[in-house]
This record gives C-alpha cells, sequence and structure tokens, in this order.
C-alpha cells in the first residue's frame, strides 16, 4: 500500500514524537550508519516544514490565480470597447495603432471562384423567387396601376364534372 503525502507527514510527526520520547539525545545505528536523534529530529522536521510551504504556495498560488481570472474577466468588455473606439478614431492609421498595440482591421477581397459562384447564386434566388430589378418593378406596377380593378381580380376555374 502506498502512503499519500498527508499521511507520510502525519507518520513523520508521530516518527519526531516517538524519537523525543524514547531517543532523546542518543545516537541511533540502522541502516549501516550512525545518527543523532536530534540528526532525525531535523531531517524529519524539515521534510515537514517544505511540505506546509508547498500548501501554502499552493493555496496562494489558487488565490493569485482566481483574482487574477476575476480581473481580467472585468477588464475584458472595457478594454474590447476601448480598442474598438481607437479602431473607429484612428481607422488605418498605423502609427498611432502601434501605439496601443493595435492593427487595422484586415479588408479581404473575395476570390475569383468566390465571387463567381456568389453571381450564379444570385441568378437562381432572383429566378426561383421572381424578383425583378427597379426598372422591371416600376413598370410592373404601372401597369397593374392603369388596369381597371374588375381586371385584378382573377377569376376562378370552370368545374367540370367528372367523366362517368
Amino acid at each position: 500500500m502506498t502512503m499519500t503525502k498527508t499521511d507520510f507527514i502525519l507518520q513523520l510527526q508521530g516518527l519526531i514524537a516517538g524519537i523525543q520520547k524514547h531517543y532523546a539525545g542518543q545516537t541511533l545505528h540502522f541502516a549501516g550508519q550512525n545518527v543523532t536523534s536530534a540528526a532525525l529530529v531535523t531531517l524529519f522536521q524539515a521534510a515537514i516544514d517544505a511540505s506546509n510551504a508547498a500548501k501554502a504556495a499552493a493555496t496562494q498560488r489558487a488565490t493569485a490565480v482566481a483574482t487574477a481570472t476575476t480581473a481580467m474577466q472585468q477588464a475584458r468588455p472595457m478594454a474590447k470597447g476601448f480598442m474598438a473606439m481607437v479602431l473607429a478614431a484612428s481607422g488605418s492609421d498605423t502609427a498611432t495603432l502601434s501605439d496601443f498595440e493595435l492593427k487595422p482591421h484586415k479588408v479581404t477581397e473575395p476570390s475569383p471562384e468566390v465571387k463567381a459562384a456568389a453571381a450564379v447564386k444570385a441568378v437562381a434566388t432572383r429566378k426561383a423567387l421572381g424578383t425583378k430589378g427597379s426598372q422591371q418593378k416600376r413598370a410592373a406596377k404601372k401597369a397593374l396601376a392603369a388596369q381597371p380593378a374588375e381586371a385584378t381580380v382573377p377569376a376562378s376555374p370552370a368545374v367540370t364534372a367528372p367523366k362517368a
């Protein structure tokens, strides 16, 4: 069974308490070497202190990251609005925009293939919907206005009896 960091720190604290109670001021011989009880306590306490410092640093880092995230979320809308204002005011003046670390908006020109596809689509749409240009609309409206009112109502188709 592997021991977690927390369990290991608790174990070290228990070892320190046991050394101070049973082996205080003695030199111990184990693992092929002689070690004083004070050296063991110092070694174990250094590990405990380092672990506690790491926990404190992790907590401090988490707090700092949360604070930074909140600050950036609050600043983002204002920065976005300010950048839009500077871009609108400066246009394509690269010298002014570079002072703000901004670049002018790129205007992309559609490729000839895209333009050709758009023209084909426009013709198909116009044909499908029956839309006309402004001149044709004007002529059609004049023709409708010139016709008598009763002629504009379409006649109902004649109903024929089914053949038997």
